[in-house]
């Protein structure tokens, strides 16, 4: 197995275990079948750290929306498939006073077997604020990442990370 499939393949691992353990022995059927799970939730998370892309400022956005994330593996193999998804509204405070609000939608993959991998992240969102001012800013951004290898290189054969920002 090639090095760049160690720093995933637990990642992936890892994410099937998070998931509820007796749904998982369900499904399984026995060593070699496919085993598939899908997660769902739904409420209000927080994704602190976060830079507002605009002002450069350190933010907390808090998403109120649904999540699903879902892994498809082979118990006896060595492949692993899996998505997430994240949608719902978005609200932030930045320290200037403005508050904005609005829609984020968060998408990945990964596809991982002994002969090649790939994952891809999209993000997009679109949010506004009215100033003390009474003048309304936007902010509208999406972004596409990918990386895939084969089995012939331990570094990416395709890379990229494309992403666009609006700020008004």
């Amino acid at each position: 197995m090639h090095k760049r499939l160690l720093w995933t393949l637990p990642v992936a691992v890892a994410a099937v275990i998070a998931l509820p353990m007796s749904s998982a022995l369900a499904a399984a059927g026995g060593t070699g079948h496919t085993v598939t799970q899908t997660d769902t939730q739904h409420g209000t998370w927080l994704e602190p750290g976060d830079t507002d892309f605009c002002t450069g400022e350190t933010i907390a956005v808090t998403i109120t929306g649904n999540a699903v994330q879902h892994v498809t593996f082979f118990p006896g193999g060595d492949e692993v498939w899996g998505t997430f998804t994240e949608t719902g509204t978005a609200q932030a405070v930045l320290k200037s006073g403005l508050s904005y609000s609005g829609h984020i939608t968060i998408w990945g993959n990964i596809n991982i077997n002994k002969q090649n991998q790939n994952n891809t992240f999209t993000d997009s969102f679109r949010l506004s604020a009215t100033g003390p001012d009474g003048v309304v800013h936007t902010e509208i951004g999406h972004e596409v990442a990918h990386m895939a290898w084969n089995a012939v290189s331990d570094q990416p054969v395709v890379s990229f990370d494309k992403m666009w920002i609006t700020c008004t």
